[in-house]
């Protein structure tokens, strides 16, 4: 059993229809020990993407056998296998549909184990694994049961499929692959990437507009337009002090391209 367990929740659930509550209810009542940290829960409805990058975002700066649970489950109540990796020394409880491919990435699973979708502590929902599945197995991992009876060792688990910038003559083409709740867009182009092009980058282009290379955002006060590295170490394009996603009518998707 944990001394005092720390289990966080990400999900797309809100907060005004009771579903976090249910499962910190669920939690409080079977590990009446465990302190609970809210990590987001207004992570788009459905966006696998948006969650992997929270999740790799945050759970690096928690502490050893912290429990995650992350529960942005498209297809709840598929055949979709519920899965439990560790890794940084810490647990992570979520459905097998991509939401592991950047924390992966980084930090090379220690083990993986596919939950069972029925035991003794819980039994698989159509609609709601959140409560019925995801909950019950990190209070049962808090609360020292073995692992042996919670699943099967496995090896492989579902990555979102990604894409590498493209090297054309004197371009890098890479995309947008998210936006962040500022409207900034969060591209494919990591900071590595830029430092291995052969020449210095001059400027970055997305759907006719120019993003001039900054180092901070103040920077682009006086083109409003700029471009990044941000926290992720990754290219980002933004509109200085507002929405680069309205401003520019950017999509997920869109050519991201940096002369050189």
């Amino acid at each position: 059993m944990l001394l005092n367990p720390l289990i966080t929740l990400i999900t797309d659930f809100g907060t005004q229809d009771g579903y976090v509550g249910a499962m910190k209810g669920y939690l409080l009542q079977a590990c009446p020990s465990v302190r609970l940290v809210d990590i987001s829960h207004e992570i788009e409805p459905q966006n696998i993407q948006q969650a992997a990058w929270c999740l790799v975002r945050s759970a690096p700066l928690f502490p050893p056998d912290t429990i995650h649970i992350i529960v942005v489950d498209p297809s709840v109540g598929s055949s979709r296998p519920p899965i439990l990796l560790k890794t940084l020394t810490q647990w992570f409880i979520a459905p097998d549909n991509g939401i592991f491919s950047e924390l992966v990435k980084r930090y090379p699973p220690e083990l993986i184990y596919q939950l069972h979708r029925k035991t003794a502590w819980w039994q698989a929902h159509q609609s709601f694994d959140g409560l019925a599945l995801f909950s019950p197995a990190a209070a049962c991992l808090a609360n020292g049961i073995p692992l042996d009876k919670l699943g099967i060792k496995t090896h492989a688990i579902t990555a979102l499929a990604g894409s590498k910038p493209q090297h054309a003559p004197h371009q890098l083409i890479g995309k947008i692959i998210l936006f962040d709740r500022f409207g900034n867009a969060l591209t494919n182009i990591s900071a590595d990437d830029l430092v291995n092009l052969p020449t210095k980058a001059r400027q970055v282009s997305c759907q006719n507009y120019l993003f001039p290379l900054c180092s901070h955002y103040a920077e682009g006060q006086d083109s409003g337009l700029l471009a990044l590295i941000n926290s992720d170490g990754m290219l980002e394009l933004s509109v200085y002090c507002q929405s680069a996603q309205q401003q520019c009518n950017l999509q997920v998707g869109n050519s991201v391209i940096v002369q050189f």
